[in-house]
């Protein structure tokens, strides 16, 4: 840890969270990972053993809570009181990203697991019809895995690497850098149907309505709701 040696509340608070990943494992905390393997899913360019130091420093600072989980000789790890008051940081961060840092964002390279994620957590169960719905997304640019599905049941949304073997009922097919674009508000849905940039084969129901509930990412709108304590 980096001390400035000013006695300053800016100084002190970055010289605990503006190491390198330091933000990024807490958003992924905040997006609800909680054990060491889906951290590394969703930054897979962050080594191991930079992650196992991060996360112990985390966990010295009174930012990270690690309780040993109920299977086997593994561990998660939560956001502590002070961990969770950052929503408001992370969310203000991300929003003066958006606005004033975003030139050539999409252009860096996106995980399917991250978009994947993105895609379920924007999609509005309230405007989908009753019922379960599962979409398919086939990515053109992946050789591993093309094929993505988010299912939505009981109300609830969840995103898989597999086939359930459930009727799908919305094909959404595109690369992932266009559904990137897409996520960001880069590039609306509709034009990028028109461009043969993304195919989408859906019953009427789903097509008609397809602004409605599929969402995007609302560090578009003035008020981003990303993270919440």
């Amino acid at each position: 840890m980096f001390d400035y040696g000013e006695a300053c509340p800016i100084s002190m608070a970055t010289s605990v969270l503006c190491e390198r990943w330091t933000l990024q494992i807490i958003r992924e905390l905040f997006f609800g990972s909680t054990r060491y393997s889906e951290i590394q899913k969703y930054i897979p360019q962050l080594s191991p053993s930079l992650l196992r130091d991060r996360l112990r420093f985390l966990e010295e600072q009174g930012i990270v809570l690690r309780k040993r989980s109920g299977t086997g000789n593994r561990y998660e790890y939560f956001l502590t009181p002070s961990g969770k008051a950052l929503a408001p940081v992370l969310t203000e961060l991300g929003r003066w990203g958006m606005r004033y840092a975003r030139e050539g964002m999409t252009d860096k390279q996106n995980t399917v697991s991250g978009l994947l994620r993105d895609f379920a957590g924007g999609i509005n169960v309230d405007e989908l019809p009753a019922g379960d719905t599962v979409l398919q997304l086939n990515l053109t640019d992946i050789k591993d895995d093309p094929k993505q599905f988010i299912y939505v049941r009981n109300g609830e949304v969840q995103e898989c690497a597999q086939d359930m073997g459930f009727d799908v009922d919305v094909y959404i097919t595109a690369s992932v850098p266009t559904l990137t674009r897409v996520w960001y508000g880069e590039l609306d849905i509709h034009r990028a149907i028109d461009k043969d940039l993304v195919k989408l084969v859906a019953p009427p129901v789903y097509l008609n309505n397809l602004s409605r509930w599929l969402g995007i990412s609302s560090f578009t709108t003035d008020n981003p709701r990303i993270f919440s304590s």
